[in-house]
């Protein structure tokens, strides 16, 4: 088993999740919060990244193949007249916890000035169950009444839900040389029927149907001045991240039928709301160091986001409480440095994550406190105020192997260590109760790859594999059961209580890459 927490005298779980999507493509502007080391699938890794087998390095050393959709105003330095790209991606969850398939393609451009791109993904994700999950079966014999002992079946058959995921990016900017100024918008819009980890939320379901889109838009901008030594690189994003999906959830609720004296199994259909809105600001600036070869960056990002609905999970032995709104802010400061000599390529990069989320339950119709004090409809039940200080580290190297006049091989390697610390102050209006936890855990990531470069193609594979982290579960004497906690995207956002356990897990991910140049 993965990393245990406390155990608290209340078995009250409060969770909220909150969606920030696309945290590889999006690698410093949206910022990913946890409040427990759930397993993230590599559902967002879309794009293709030069830099993925070197830690996703990014600070201080430019990344050729993804910057054009992380900063749409970088796809001005595109070589040429742009490349054409596809990217197939295929990631797995060991235990037979998830996994899924990406096919993404597109390509960027450039026309005098102008300058923007282009991408089309299809995706599809592998159904999941959790070990303990409680499911009724899908028919349920009765016995009616006078019928001397003839039966009826009543038959609740789930929905078949669409396991497939669309997704479509545009940019399109213009760059100005006398400045070295360059302005460009990007949107990447989101048809999702899937996300991972959320079937593990509801359990004892017959079924979840997932169903939403999300869209990303960006307005980029970036300023070189030329020097002797190098170029030094400022740039800007603004952005607006907006998430809405509805959790279509089937049961097979157990009735005891008084006059059969049997149990009958009554279909319901429950409809959850997952909304969050995100608005972000990214400001990031580089520099070579004298002629060294040596290059340091900075950034500094935050996040601003709202959720006016969130999911009522059911949780097995677990007091549900319905989620509704909340609100977080959160923060990036980073320093990195790279250096280039020759054939050979190292970085580093180190980032300080301060985070404040406050989130709570309302009562659904009036009710009245442990004291006998009146909660109107709408108001707070709990409240959960969590401070995070967390901190990323990432390190890789390259090394360029000539083959021949127009062939390189180049060899990737890299690691990245996650730290994810805070503290939790929990009030519960209704039983006026409240406590205070601290939770810590690291997350290792391990990268490789290499390419193979020719004059007019380019090919690359990257790999990747994340420990440290568990699928959701509760220990109990009769199996294990999710845990309050959400796996959408890579965020999770919960507030533990009761002796929380996660199942170990390790997630594995391959992409392959072929580029095109135009010329």
């Amino acid at each position: 088993m993965a990393p245990r927490l406390s155990h608290h005298r209340r078995a009250t779980a409060v969770g909220a999740a909150l969606v920030a999507l696309f945290p590889l493509v999006a690698a410093a502007q949206l910022i990913q919060i946890k409040t427990l080391p759930i397993a993230d699938g590599d559902q967002w890794r879309i794009f293709p990244s030069a830099n993925a087998p070197m830690g996703d390095l990014s600070i201080a050393l430019a990344d050729s193949l993804l910057d054009p959709f992380v900063n749409p105003a970088k796809g001005a330095r595109v070589p040429d007249r742009g490349l054409f790209f596809g990217s197939p991606t295929f990631y797995s969850v060991s235990q037979n916890a998830g996994g899924g398939r990406t096919l993404p393609l597109g390509g960027v451009f450039r026309f005098g000035s102008m300058f923007g791109g282009f991408a089309l993904a299809l995706q599809e994700l592998d159904t999941i169950r959790g070990k303990g999950q409680v499911f009724f079966p899908p028919t349920a014999t009765t016995v009616l009444p006078g019928a001397g002992g003839s039966t009826t079946t009543t038959t609740v058959t789930p929905a078949a839900p669409s396991r497939d995921n669309r997704f479509a990016f545009a940019s399109l900017g213009r760059s100005f040389s006398t400045p070295g100024l360059s302005v460009a918008g990007s949107v990447l819009w989101s048809g999702l029927h899937n996300i991972d980890g959320v079937d593990l939320l509801y359990t004892g379901s017959q079924g979840v149907s997932q169903h939403g889109t999300a869209l990303d838009a960006r307005l980029g901008l970036t300023k070189e001045w030329a020097t002797p030594r190098g170029a030094r690189t400022a740039e800007a994003i603004l952005l607006r991240n907006r998430f809405d999906m509805t959790h279509d959830v089937t049961w097979a609720d157990q009735v005891w039928d008084p006059n059969t004296r049997n149990f009958l199994s009554r279909p319901r259909l429950d409809h959850n709301l997952d909304q969050t809105n995100t608005w972000g600001l990214h400001f990031a600036y580089s520099q070579p160091l004298a002629d060294s070869g040596w290059r340091i960056g900075a950034i500094a990002t935050t996040n601003l986001a709202s959720h006016p609905k969130l999911p009522d999970f059911q949780i097995a032995q677990v007091m549900v409480i319905p989620w509704d709104p909340g609100h977080s802010a959160a923060y990036d400061l980073g320093l990195g440095v790279s250096k280039s000599h020759g054939p050979t390529t190292l970085g580093v990069e180190a980032i300080f994550e301060p985070i404040e989320t406050h989130t709570w339950g309302e009562a659904h119709g009036p009710m009245q406190s442990a004291s006998g004090a009146a909660i109107p409809d709408g108001g707070k039940t709990t409240e959960n105020q969590f401070r995070f200080a967390n901190a990323i580290l990432r390190a890789g190297a390259g090394h360029d192997l000539r083959l021949g006049s127009d062939q390189t091989l180049r060899l990737q390697a890299g690691m990245a260590l996650r730290s994810i610390s805070y503290g939790l102050d929990q009030t519960d209006h209704v039983a006026e109760t409240s406590r205070h936890q601290d939770e810590h855990w690291v997350e290792w990531t391990r990268t490789w790859g290499l390419s193979f470069r020719f004059s007019d193609l380019e090919m690359r594979y990257a790999g990747r594999m994340t420990s440290g982290t568990g699928r959701p579960g509760i220990a109990q004497s009769g199996g294990v059961f999710p845990v309050v906690a959400d796996a959408l995207t890579s965020n999770v956002l919960a507030a533990p209580a009761g002796p929380l356990t996660l199942t170990d897990v390790k997630v594995t991910t391959h992409q392959f890459s072929i580029s095109v140049p135009l010329r």
